[in-house]
């Protein structure tokens, strides 16, 4: 199970998920979504905060049944409970392998496992752009308003193209404009 409100970041985790043959549960952007796939998932990625509402009820149930899960969080300091500190808590920026050896740790003296990692998509803006569309779609609600929100990250990023963080990829970028911009200017795009 994926539990991730940000749109490319869920996409891109299913996909490396499903390409190792995993059947995917979700994703989900919503704490009740999640709580739903949790009573059938064998493991789970969560982002401790989905749309402002933290995951620990979702964490709970996993660990009630037994279920392997890792916490994945953009911030870097996480108010992790007590009770579900020994689960891993990784940063967003970790790649598939690094979350796969979270959730199922090799066995001691075992042979190590090696995750093949599915070769990386150009990094193509029209190709990213139904992601976007529908990322703009969880922010806003309303398709004009998400229309608008990408065309206004696009104009962005052209004009930021030289602030573009080192390591960054596209998509991560992008998504990054289009919430400071939903943000700051999300009411205005709904007229």
């Amino acid at each position: 199970m994926i539990a991730e409100d940000e749109w490319l970041l869920a996409s891109d985790l299913a996909t490396f998920f499903a390409g190792m043959g995993a059947i995917i549960l979700g994703p989900a952007a919503t704490v009740e979504q999640a709580g739903r796939h949790a009573k059938a998932a064998d493991a789970a990625i969560l982002d401790v905060n989905l749309h402002g509402r933290l995951v620990f009820p979702v964490a709970d149930e996993l660990m009630r049944r037994n279920v392997p899960f890792v916490f994945f969080s953009g911030y870097d300091e996480i108010a992790i409970p007590e009770r579900l500190r020994f689960a891993s808590s990784l940063s967003k920026s970790s790649n598939g392998a690094v979350v796969v050896d979270a959730l199922f740790p090799p066995e001691p003296f075992a042979e190590p496992v090696t995750v093949a990692q599915p070769a990386p998509a150009a990094e193509d803006v029209v190709a990213l752009l139904p992601k976007l569309r529908l990322t703009a779609r969880l922010l806003l609600d309303d398709a004009g308003a998400s229309d608008r929100l990408v065309e206004h990250t696009l104009e962005q990023a052209l004009e930021d193209i030289d602030k573009r963080p080192a390591g960054s990829s596209i998509a991560d970028w992008l998504n990054t404009i289009m919430r400071k911009i939903a943000r700051q200017r999300g009411a205005c795009l709904l007229h």
